[in-house]
């Protein structure tokens, strides 16, 4: 009824009648822990396991390991308590090129630029359980 007389009244007054507004899910439930790498949002703490894992296995080279390292000490400030907080590491590392543009420091530009790119190639992988 309510739905019907605010079309009514839109009618009316010659506005165009509102989208409904989807309701948002009731937030009882638990989250999942991530299953695959999103940069996008990662916790430090993920990161950090992957990055291990990565250089371990020989995945990563030291450089790319430094590169991601530097983004988590970025997220978290060195403390220990932010390891559990989403970030966009993505975007992080898009600023830090960005930054190396502006200030046109070639060597920055590429190292921010294969991290991007590293970042790319292993999107969707399986992180450490």
């Amino acid at each position: 009824q309510y739905d019907s007389k605010i079309k009514q009244q839109q009618q009316r007054t010659g506005q165009a009648p509102s989208t409904p507004v989807p309701t948002p899910p009731a937030g009882n439930e638990p989250t999942k822990p991530a299953t695959t790498l999103t940069f996008a949002n990662l916790n430090s703490k993920q990161l950090q396991q992957w990055v291990e894992r990565g250089v371990s296995s020989g995945k990563l080279t030291e450089e790319q390991s430094s590169a991601f390292k530097a983004l988590i000490y970025s997220a978290t400030g060195g403390n220990d308590k932010n390891l559990e907080k989403p970030v966009n590491f993505s975007e992080k590392a898009q600023e830090a090129l960005q930054s190396a543009v502006k200030r046109k420091d070639s060597n920055a530009m590429l190292f921010w630029a294969n991290t991007v790119s590293a970042m790319k190639k292993f999107e969707g992988e399986a992180l450490p359980k």
